[in-house]
């Protein structure tokens, strides 16, 4: 849940008001993403071990690679492609398996896919990179808290 509400909040406040508290809450944002990766980790290898190990690896460089491109808008189109992957690839496994929702799972997919779009149409449009991030984080955000809201019934 705060990983969620950090990421709106970076998305609203941007680096250019506030960069002090900018990076703080693109920090608590993306780090507290750590644990909800564990708990999926768990959830996806009872069902798709393939799927577990590779949505692992992605929401971490989703991370990393996130917090880089919070940093530096050059980064941007590989943060969302990375992203976009880690979406695509959990979303497929809760819409097959029904490991969460099935319902969150295409409306995961169908972020990646947006994502996706994103990163493709930001070069060759000569797309604001720094609107198409402010958006993507607030999708990031969103999703991270009805991801949080299903996990909590769940438990």
């Amino acid at each position: 849940m705060l990983s969620g509400l950090a990421n709106v909040a970076a998305a609203m406040l941007t680096e250019s008001v506030y960069p002090g508290w900018y990076r703080v809450l693109v920090a608590v944002g993306y780090g507290l993403l750590l644990p909800a990766l564990a708990v999926l980790q768990v959830r996806h290898a009872t069902v798709r071990q393939s799927g577990a190990t590779l949505g692992t690896i992605a929401g971490m460089a989703t991370i990393t690679v996130g917090i880089s491109a919070s940093a530096s808008g050059a980064l941007v189109p590989a943060a969302l492609i990375v992203r976009a992957v880690w979406w695509w690839t959990i979303g497929k496994i809760w819409a097959e398996t029904a490991a969460l929702p099935r319902v969150l799972g295409l409306a995961t997919m169908a972020l990646a896919a947006a994502t996706i779009a994103a990163a493709l149409a930001s070069a060759p449009f000569a797309m604001d990179v720094d609107l198409v991030w402010v958006g993507e984080r607030l999708l990031l955000g969103l999703w991270t808290l009805a991801l949080s809201v299903v996990l909590w019934r769940l438990r």
